[in-house]
């Protein structure tokens, strides 16, 4: 039996997230998957992906890996798990690593982008993208979020039923910028990005980190809120940003 890597692109908006749940949840992408591959390889196979990302949450190159259990080649497997998956989830890469590989494990960050711009929503754009009638001053949020970087505890971060072990964590850049239009999902006139790297996220941590930078870039927060929210010294309840503008961008790992 060999191990096999996958790279996974998907339209998280039909889906209840990465994770297997229980079916009255609905359909999980992890799901998905593992439906098509067992029609590939004959039999049940479990897949484990590099970060559970949220419903409604979409990604341009989620990791995943299993061992599979028949002799495949990973282009053939790709072709035939393409022919097989919904269209909101495609294989992009596939190929045999090392057994020390695990998707999940062996990462050493993962990047996230949550994208916002002031277009008016339409079919085409709606799923990909926050609505905002103004878009959030860069300066500020860049100072609030100077008060991330580096390995903090993020419990304040996250939310208060979570059963993390640890809310320990290195969030390595927070970077605010105008992405260009080719690289986006969806046509925007007026977009801004914001992107997090880190070794890990707490569940729903990028999308509180995005509010959070969003309230002090709309000036009803001053930079230093980030520091306060992160020491606990500050109870404003900020729900999580949307879903639908959060996308794991990449996952990386060492040479």
């Amino acid at each position: 039996m060999s191990k096999i890597k996958l790279i996974l692109q998907y339209d998280g908006s039909d889906y209840i997230g990465w994770q297997r749940q229980a079916p009255e949840h609905g359909i999980s992408l992890q799901q998905a998957v593992e439906s098509a591959l067992a029609k590939v390889v004959g039999s049940f196979v479990t897949i484990h992906g590099a970060g559970r990302t949220d419903s409604g949450v979409h990604a341009l190159a989620q990791v995943a890996h299993f061992t599979c259990p028949v002799n495949i080649t990973p282009q053939r497997l790709k072709l035939a798990l393409n022919h097989i998956l919904p269209k909101d989830i495609r294989i992009m890469a596939a190929e045999e690593v090392d057994e020390a590989f695990h998707a999940r494990l062996s990462a050493l960050s993962k990047v996230y982008r949550y994208l916002l711009a002031t277009d008016e929503l339409n079919i085409f754009n709606y799923r990909w993208y926050l609505p905002l009638d103004h878009l959030p001053l860069i300066e500020p949020m860049v100072e609030a979020a100077a008060y991330l970087i580096g390995e903090h505890d993020f419990r304040h971060f996250t939310l208060a039923n979570s059963k993390a072990k640890s809310f320990v964590r290195e969030v390595r850049s927070i970077t605010v910028y105008q992405p260009n239009k080719q690289d986006l999902p969806c046509p925007l006139q007026n977009p801004l990005a914001i992107e997090v790297e880190g070794n890990g996220f707490l569940y729903k941590m990028v999308r509180l980190i995005v509010e959070r930078m969003l309230v002090v870039g709309q000036k009803k927060l001053p930079p230093t809120g980030m520091r306060d929210f992160l020491q606990g010294a500050l109870s404003v309840n900020l729900p999580p940003a949307p879903p639908q503008g959060l996308m794991l961008m990449e996952v990386k790992y060492g040479k």
